[in-house]
Order: structure tokens, then C-alpha cells, then sequence
């Protein structure tokens, strides 16, 4: 008998060991909501799904309680989720596969939660395409923070498909994603509220531009383990009225060439930028060399390559409101 089902007949003891009957035994199923839930939280997901919500009224009625619903992180349950279905069944590739089990478990998870996800974060790993989004999408339509793995196969159709239950969106964090400055433009015309991103991708002069016409009212901006253009930052800093917070740590700092070429590298920020950014609430700079993370980011050719150095970088942000 296993620890959930001995909880699910009541066969637990209160410090007398385990025993059906008896005057030490305890019925559990008859715990008190609250404590529950906050059992519950320390849990994960899957537990939640799959186990707990199945012992009884009393628990399921528990697990469906909001607080334990406001994240869905799929980055730390979709390691081991994947395993709860067969893989490569009815000769269904690895990624195929994988994706019914994140679909399995988003479309339990929304019942469970009666949809009320504020903030959806996808595993970095996972191989995410248009119809994967949208699904995602409209079973959690109440989410206001995202986090996305690289997308290199959203286009921004599918894009703004998702984006229509997401009118909420208030940050998005995104490794990099396709097609970037039209997905700024999708955003900014369907999200009135949005006013937090973080990008880990090239920030050259062009994105920054879109950023600008697109959502002028940006608040927080992470390029934290970016290449960062200077004439980029420049315009965000001097444009940008609204912005509060800018984080470029560990990030690459020079002038990215429009045409292929070797990136015009520089060690110090100008008194422009540093100027500038002193105005800002929160203002976060790291470029040294004694830094671990900006030492193994770069290779001497000063290709980019933070995602080598440790995949967990995406969850890390010294803007606290990014981080995850």
C-alpha cells in the first residue's frame, strides 16, 4: 500500500505508528482545509494532479485552492513529466510524445485550477510551435506573468493567436524568439498593461526602435547576458520616459554591425549612458573580469554562448520582479 493510498482509507496514526483501528489512529481525509492547503504547497504539480486531488473530496476540494495555483512551473515538473505517459507510443516521436504529456498535464492542471494561473512558466528545454502556445493559452487566459523557453518556431501569427486570451500580459521573459520586432508590435497592440520584459538575444538598434514605438511606457527592461548594441542602449536611456529599471549584467556591451562583421566590443559605459541610467530607480552593470558568469558566457571569439555556461541563467534576474 502505497503513502497515498494508506491516506486516502485514513490509515495514518497520530505518533503511534500505523494501524487501522484503535484510538490512536487518525482519519486524515478530515484535516482541516487550511492545513491542507498548506501541506499542499510544498508539493509538486504533478503530486497535486495525480495524486493528492484523487484521495478524497476533502483534499481535491484543497487542491484546488488558488493560492497553490497563482505559478505553473513547468521548467521543474516537466523533467520528470514526461515520464507519465509512455514514450514513443503508437511510435510518436521523443518530442511529440513529450508534448502530450505537457498537454496532459496543462489541460488537468486548468481544471484544478479553474483556470486562475497568474504566472506560466514553460520548461527551457521544451520544443514550443504555434499550436503548443495557443493551447496553452486558452486554458490559462488569466496569466499576467510568462516565461517562454527559445522559441525558433513561434511565428508571429501563431504569436497573436495566443495573444488574444492574453490581453492580461503584463512581463514576458524569453530567451529568444523569432521574428522578435513584429512580436514587440503584437504585444504593444493587445497588451495596454504590459510594462516588464527581459530578452537574452541581440539588442541592436532595430529592436530597440520597435521597442520604442511599440510600448514607450516600458518599465522594466532585463538584456541581463545579452549582446547589448551602444547605440541601442543610448536610445532606450534617452527615449524610454517611463522606464524605471534596466538591468545590463554580464551582458556584451559594443556596436553591433547592420551587415556580418566582427561586434566592436567596448570595456566601459560613458558617462551618456551612466548619466542617464543614474535617474533610473534600479540600474545593475556587471562587465568585469573577475566575474564567473561574464567569463564563461563569451568564447575568445566573443561568440555568445551563455545558454552552454548554465541553462538556469534564464531563471536568475537582479531586478527581483524578473526573476523566477
Amino acid at each position: 500500500m502505497d503513502q497515498f493510498e494508506r491516506v486516502r482509507t485514513g490509515r495514518f496514526s497520530g505518533g503511534g505508528g500505523m494501524t487501522s483501528q484503535g484510538s490512536n489512529s487518525r482519519n486524515w481525509q478530515n484535516m482541516h482545509y487550511d492545513i491542507l492547503v498548506k501541506i499542499f504547497m510544498a508539493l509538486r504539480v504533478t503530486d497535486l494532479i495525480f495524486a493528492v486531488s484523487k484521495v478524497c473530496s476533502s483534499w481535491r476540494a484543497a487542491s484546488r485552492d488558488p493560492v497553490l495555483w497563482e505559478t505553473l512551473d513547468l521548467n521543474v515538473l516537466l523533467c520528470n513529466a514526461f515520464d507519465i505517459l509512455p514514450s514513443n507510443s503508437n511510435g510518436l516521436s521523443d518530442g511529440h510524445s513529450s508534448w502530450l504529456n505537457a498537454m496532459h498535464i496543462l489541460n488537468n492542471a486548468s481544471i484544478l485550477s479553474c483556470k486562475t494561473v497568474k504566472r506560466l512558466i514553460f520548461n527551457y528545454s521544451i520544443y514550443l510551435k504555434d499550436e503548443h502556445l495557443v493551447y496553452a493559452a486558452t486554458r490559462f487566459p488569466m496569466v499576467k506573468h510568462l516565461a517562454l523557453p527559445p522559441c525558433n518556431e513561434i511565428t508571429v501569427d501563431g504569436f497573436r493567436s495566443a495573444i488574444q486570451w492574453w490581453k492580461g500580459l503584463e512581463s514576458l521573459t524569453v530567451p529568444f524568439i523569432s521574428n522578435a520586432s513584429s512580436i514587440i508590435q503584437v504585444i504593444g497592440a493587445n497588451c495596454k498593461n504590459f510594462s516588464m520584459l527581459k530578452v537574452m538575444f541581440s539588442f541592436d538598434l532595430d529592436f530597440a526602435m520597435s521597442l520604442f514605438m511599440s510600448i514607450p511606457e516600458l518599465k522594466v527592461l532585463s538584456l541581463r547576458s545579452s549582446i547589448v548594441d551602444k547605440n541601442a542602449l543610448n536610445l532606450i536611456l534617452t527615449l524610454m520616459g517611463s522606464l524605471e529599471a534596466l538591468n545590463i549584467s554580464h551582458c556584451l556591451l559594443g556596436q553591433i554591425p547592420r551587415f556580418p562583421g566582427p561586434l566592436l566590443a567596448i570595456e566601459q559605459l560613458d558617462n551618456f549612458i551612466l548619466g542617464k541610467a543614474s535617474q533610473l530607480r534600479e540600474f545593475f552593470t556587471c562587465q568585469v573580469q573577475s566575474c564567473s558568469i561574464c567569463q564563461f558566457e563569451y568564447d575568445d571569439d566573443n561568440i555568445f554562448g551563455w545558454y552552454e555556461y548554465d541553462k538556469g541563467l534564464w531563471r536568475d534576474d537582479e531586478i527581483r520582479s524578473l526573476a523566477f
